[in-house]
């Protein structure tokens, strides 16, 4: 993932005072965040997430119990902000 998403992303998620981690190994896999328990979120910026490959591996994180897996195509601070904010129910 673009190392200037996952900042942005990590920015909003310390502020929204998610409990969550960064590049956890899952699997085979490394997530961008992993959102305590289960959730996965990646920081794909505009692209990224609509290859085959990714569809791959978003199906055996959940096949290992990861309950969601979100990506993330947005670049702005604030359009992040509020995605997440969709996501969790925030607000």
């Amino acid at each position: 993932s673009p190392a200037f998403e996952v900042s942005q992303a990590n920015s909003v998620l310390s502020e929204l005072k998610l409990r969550y981690e960064i590049q956890v190994p899952i699997g085979k896999y490394v997530v961008d965040f992993l959102v305590v328990p289960d959730i996965v979120l990646e920081a794909d910026g505009v692209y990224g997430h609509f290859r085959k490959a990714t569809k791959k591996r978003d199906g055996e994180l959940l096949d290992l119990g990861i309950q969601k897996v979100f990506h993330i195509r947005e670049q702005k601070i604030d359009a992040i902000r509020q995605k997440l904010k969709e996501i969790f129910c925030l607000e």
